[in-house]
Order: C-alpha cells, then structure tokens, then sequence
C-alpha cells in the first residue's frame, strides 16, 4: 500500500504586499476605499441584476402558466371531440351489426334456400336504401360466391374467397362480427370498410359470410362536420391498420400502424391526450384519443400544436418584448450609475492591474523554467530539487522515499517508424498516463531525458512504489498506441523502483542508481514489466 506523507512545504510566493506604497497609512486608506467602493458598486449591480431577474422570472412563470392553461383547453376540447366523434361512429358500426346479426339469424334459423335468398333479396335493398353509412350488403356462400346482394347488377360469376374477411371466417369459428381494413369495392368501386360475421350450418361447419360495407365517403361527410383547424386530423383505427382519417388521401387507406410509438400509447389507455409527430405527415399535434365502447377501434382527434398555441405564442412574444425592453431601461441606467462610481478608481486600478500582470509574467516564467517543452511534465532540473528536498525530510522524519524509473520499450524503432513527430506525440500520451498513476498531490511525475520519466514518490515504500509502477505501466497498455516493431504490437513502459528510509551518509544519487538498476533488469526481463530493486524489497 503506498502510505500517505506529510505535505511539503510550499514555495516561498514573491512579496507583493510591500514596496508599492510609499507609507503604510497611504496603503492602508487605499485599501479602506477600495473595500468601502467595491462593497457600494456590488450592492448597486446586485440591485439591478435582481429587479432584472425578477422580471424576466415572473414572465417566465406568467408565459409558462398560460401555456399549462391553453394545453388544458386543448386538451378538454379534444377529449370532448373524440367523444362525439366515436360515439358516432359506434352508433354506425352498431347499427351495421344489428342487420347483420338479423340476417344471419335468418340464414341460420333454416336452410339456405332459393326461396329464403329470394325473400332476403328486398331487405337488403331497403336497408342498403334506408341507412345512409351503408355502401352495400352482400351474402356468401362458403366458397366465396354472391348468393344475394342489395347491388342493381346481377352478381353474375363475382366471388369473394380471396378477401381477407372471408378468408378470417372460413378459418375461425368465432361468430363475432368483424371489422376488416378499408378496401375498394368490387361492385362500386369506392372505398368500403367491411363489416362480416360468419355463418353457420346446423352442424356449425362454415356456410358462407353476411357482409356490409360502410361508406368511406360518408364516413368522411360525417368527420367534415367538426372544427379542427388546417392542420388537423381526425381519424379511426383498428389494432393496427388506419380506416379512415380526415383530411383524406387514398395513400393513407389500409396504412399499418402496429409497433408504432404512438400507437403503443394509444393502446396503453382507454382514452387520453398525447403530444406526438405523425407517422402519416409528419406534423406535431397534440392528439386525444378515445376507444369505442363495444368495439375494438379507437378514434383520434388531433390540432396542430403550432396552430393550436399560436395565440399563446403571439401574447407571450408580445408580453416579453416589453418585459425585455423594461429590463434593458433598468440595465442601462444601472451600468450608467456604475460606471460613474468607478470612474474615481480607475487611476488605482490600472496601477494595480499592472503590478498583477508582472507578477503574473513573473511567475509564468518560473513555471516554465520549471517545465518540459513537450510532455508538460516537470523538467529535471526541477526533479533534482524536489528530490534533494523530498531526501532530506525522509532522511530526517525517517519516513520512506521511492523513486519509480521508466523508460519507453523499443522507442528507437518507434522514431524510425512513425517518425519524429510521431514519437512525440507517444511521448505527450505516456506523460498523460502517467499523470493518472499517481493519486496524490505530493507525488511528481517528471521527464528525466529522452525517452526516459521518473516517479517521486514520497512517504511511499516498496510495495507501494510497485503498486503505483504497475497502475502506470497498464495505463500505458491501455492506451493501445500502435508499434508495429514491437512484440506486443502497441507502445509499452518498463519500470525500475526502488524505496527506502535514507540514512546518514546516504545520497539521493545512490537512490536514483538502485532504480536506475532495477529498470535495467526490466528491461532485460522482456520488457513491459516491473522490477524492484533487492535493497528496497529488504
């Protein structure tokens, strides 16, 4: 475990305190009014920054307040819509299942006749006649030919196995009615949302289909009738196919809208509002949804939301552009109250500014005398004063001092390979990743020349030196830098520690040495590896 050590002593900073000031009363009034201006000008800007945000902030809650408002109108009007729309829409499909249910009644209460399809032959004609939604009806028997029908033209030789309905008939027993997707009729040509039960014999084996077909068209007549706006839609779904949907285009007719994400939300509920982008035009809508009570088909009622909020959009861009235009009327008053109150300082200011920006300059200069060019790391000449340091505290406090040394493998060959730019940017890489092998703000990480680095670590022993040695060689590794002229095939570092408690008489070179030892038998192990020095491991 690599052990914690006592800071080290800071660099003495430069005097900036004294020589500036002809007296100490001329600093010390100097300071009182610089504390006394910058406490008057902080109070006056924090004043003006506040009635500012103030405003901005209630507009904002007031705009955002309206929005909640209208969305909630949207809303209730749309579920209000949805309603009226399905329940018309029930009343349709119901009644469409009511002359169904009583034809096949007919059908199944006796045999299939001449004289029963001949006597049926005027009921399908009137109700055809007396309900407006009803395009037409059509009996089936179980190969898919027209027995009886409510059209002008003989049926002739028309058959209908090859529709999806009566395909669902004649493979499901179930006798409930369905409602299949739209299609183009047969008879007419016009879109036609079919509506069919199955019939029965009296054995219950399959004898045929009673189908009526409800009129798109005045379906959409129905739909024309509500108010909702140019941008939007109202339309009627099954589980996963479109029906019908205003504004009308035959693209959209049996389009599939199954695994959809607003299709999902639509079948998570029984009724609701969702915000979504539709998967027919594109446009954002607020859209409220309501299932039909006794059918599986649901209604959506949607407004465009641009459309919808643009009164919103309109009064709140008119109610912030005078909240913004008061907020600039106090801003400018304020900057101009504050720049009159520090005008007294400039003179004192400069003065300073100048005095910081040497002393700046000063120190800019000392860190980089301290630092190496290319890698960012510390510089040996720095390294051999923290170390001379670094030994003489150990030496005193009798606590450990390691040093880590550590040399790219191969690097002569990666030059000659990738070139000279190219090895120093490997170079820059491994600094970085020796920068995260070291966890404490006493350690050092610094260039010792060439190719070669070297880790200070104070207050660390063996064990610790070759704990933080191995975290920096895998974080080399990690770096997969490419080296085609090495076994491994990627950039790696081998490593020489050593650690121990200096003694009387005892020099950092002698330490440096033992590391400099241990990382030749790194090297000569195979490179890519860590060695510790034997005396340090004693």
């Amino acid at each position: 475990m690599q052990k914690a050590s006592s800071p080290l002593p800071s660099q003495t900073d430069p005097d900036t305190s004294t020589g500036e000031w002809p007296a100490k009363d001329a600093n010390s009034f100097s300071r009182k009014t610089d504390t006394q201006s910058s406490r008057v000008i902080f109070g006056t800007t924090l004043f003006v920054v506040f009635v500012c945000v103030a405003l901005l902030a209630m507009n904002a809650w007031l705009v955002v307040r309206a929005r909640t408002a209208e969305n909630e109108q949207i809303a209730r009007a749309n579920t209000n819509l949805a309603r009226a729309v399905s329940q018309q829409i029930e009343s349709t499909v119901a009644l469409a299942e009511h002359i169904i249910s009583g034809i096949v009644f007919e059908l199944e209460r006796g045999d299939i006749t001449p004289e029963t399809l001949q006597r049926l032959q005027p009921v399908l004609v009137n109700h055809a006649a007396e309900v407006q939604a009803i395009k037409g009806l059509f009996i089936y028997d179980e190969q898919g030919r027209w027995l009886v029908h409510s059209e002008a033209s003989p049926a002739g030789t028309k058959n209908n196995s090859d529709r999806e309905y009566f395909i669902h008939h004649r493979n499901n027993p179930s006798a409930r009615t369905l409602i299949s997707g739209p299609i183009v009729s047969r008879s007419s040509g016009e879109w036609v949302i079919p509506v069919s039960r199955r019939i029965n014999d009296p054995e219950g084996n399959f004898a045929g289909v009673v189908l009526v077909t409800l009129s798109v068209k005045h379906l959409l007549s129905i739909l024309d009738r509500f108010q909702i706006g140019e941008q939007g839609a109202i339309a009627l779904f099954n589980a996963n196919q479109l029906l019908v949907r205003r504004p009308f285009r035959e693209a959209d007719m049996s389009r599939r809208n199954a695994g959809s994400a607003l299709q999902q939300q639509f079948q998570a509920s029984r009724s609701g509002t969702i915000e979504g982008r539709s998967t027919i035009d594109g446009v954002t809508r607020i859209i409220s949804f309501e299932h039909l009570l006794d059918y599986p088909l649901f209604v959506t009622v949607a407004v465009g939301k641009s459309e919808a909020l643009q009164e919103w959009k309109s009064a709140s861009i008119y109610q912030t552009s005078w909240v913004v235009l008061l907020c600039l009327i106090v801003a400018v008053s304020g900057r101009y109250l504050i720049r009159s109150m520090r005008r007294r300082l400039v003179a004192e200011l400069n003065l300073r500014s100048a005095r910081d920006a040497l002393t700046e300059a000063n120190e800019r200069l000392e860190h980089l005398a301290q630092e190496d060019g290319l890698t960012g790391l510390a510089n040996r000449r720095y390294f051999d004063a923290r170390l001379a340091i670094n030994f003489q505290q150990a030496l005193e406090s009798q606590t450990p001092l390691a040093v880590v040394m550590v040399d790219v493998d191969e690097f002569k060959k990666y030059n000659d390979l990738y070139g000279h730019l190219g090895g120093d940017d490997c170079l820059q890489r491994i600094a970085q990743a020796l920068r995260t092998a070291v966890l404490r703000s006493t350690d050092l990480v610094a260039r010792y020349g060439g190719e070669e680095m070297v880790l200070l670590l104070p207050g660390t022993d063996a064990d610790g030196a070759l704990e933080v040695a191995q975290r920096a060689r895998l974080a080399v590794v990690d770096l997969q830098i490419p080296h085609a002229a090495a076994v491994l095939g990627t950039v790696s570092i081998s490593l020489g520690a050593a650690a121990w408690v200096p003694q009387p008489g005892s020099t950092p070179f002698e330490l440096l040495k033992a590391a400099d030892e241990a990382l030749y038998r790194a090297k000569q192990g195979g490179r890519n590896t860590v060695r510790v020095h034997a005396a340090a491991l004693e």
